[in-house]
């Protein structure tokens, strides 16, 4: 069963608010308490919407009213990319951060570019293919500041709202077709984004990559992960606290493809670069919170994790702040 982020539903809501329908009260108790949903919920959800309003375009409508905001800091990474093609790369890499109902391709032929939608959970409904195709057209248009057209194809039958489609897409739907796919000009791609900033787009991919790792990691790893984030720093500390021994401990670990010592390496990493981003902490000061007994050691490992020294990464990362 797949599951989807609660935020990824509040389009709905807001949708159902902005058109002042008077059903958002029977759809909201079931976004409550959690911050995920069943696929089959989230299916369901609008599928009582649609009873409700009688709308069988809802799912599209809905997809066409989403702002790349409504994907939260999936959403901001995006807006910060520089084109429109660097921004459907950084959606496709972490898509799977709001949603695994489908992954999206995208591949170009000759002189126009297509985002397939590549379903790998169940259950696959119209209604999923609706509001993907709509929201990436909503998204491009939202991060490129145009009007841009698409062809939309779909695998279902033409249904008796075909106008809609035609209304939101821009262009004819094609029906019954082999895939779900949204075409379009294959220069869209290198269009600028309306809020291109670079710097704070490597800020939030970092944070992204960080979310990404954890959502692909195992429960031993992630029970690590948290134990060392606490200040247990040894395999003895860890183990004991997850009542097993050393030995299965690092045999569970490399199972999964990691090590204690990689994930300490890690944690030390990340904290090596929260204290060098604070000018007020020295070189040899950050090396000994970090449980170097001298700098030289640090500035080694330092060097292994990042590709320069602490000094460099120092200048570097406070750049921006000084000039």
């Amino acid at each position: 069963m797949g599951q989807v982020k609660v935020a990824t539903a509040l389009p709905l809501l807001n949708y159902l608010r902005r058109s002042g329908s008077a059903h958002v009260d029977a759809i909201a108790p079931a976004l409550a308490g959690s911050d995920h949903i069943a696929t089959e919920c989230w299916l369901g959800l609008y599928q009582q919407a649609i009873a409700l309003t009688g709308d069988a375009a809802l799912p599209l409508r809905v997809g066409a009213s989403v702002q790349p905001s409504d994907y939260s800091m999936l959403g901001f990474a995006a807006m910060s990319c520089v084109t429109l093609g660097q921004a459907i790369e950084v959606m496709q890499r972490y898509e799977r951060l709001v949603q695994d109902v489908n992954s999206t391709a995208l591949a170009m032929h000759g002189d126009r570019a297509e985002l397939q939608w590549l379903p790998y959970r169940g259950p696959i409904s119209p209604i999923f293919m609706q509001l993907a195709l709509a929201s990436w057209a909503a998204v491009g248009r939202h991060l490129s500041g145009t009007r841009q057209a698409f062809e939309a194809h779909f695998t279902f039958a033409q249904p008796d709202h075909a106008h809609v489609y035609a209304e939101i897409f821009g262009r004819p739907p094609r029906f019954s077709q082999p895939m779900t796919r949204l075409i379009f000009e294959r220069a869209f791609l290198d269009l600028p984004v309306v809020f291109g900033d670079p710097q704070t787009n490597q800020i939030l991919l970092q944070k992204a990559e960080e979310q990404l790792l954890q959502a692909d990691e195992s429960e031993i790893v992630c029970q690590v992960r948290q134990r060392i984030a606490s200040g247990r720093v040894s395999v003895e500390a860890v183990a004991g606290d997850l009542r097993m021994s050393p030995r299965k401990l690092q045999q569970q670990l490399t199972r999964d493809g990691s090590s204690f010592r990689k994930l300490l390496h890690e944690a030390q990493f990340q904290r090596a670069k929260a204290y060098l981003s604070d000018p007020a902490v020295s070189v040899s000061e950050v090396a000994l919170l970090l449980g170097y007994s001298e700098q030289s050691p640090f500035q080694h490992a330092f060097k292994n994790w990042a590709g320069m020294t602490p000094g460099a990464y120092r200048k570097l990362r406070l750049r921006p702040a000084q000039e």
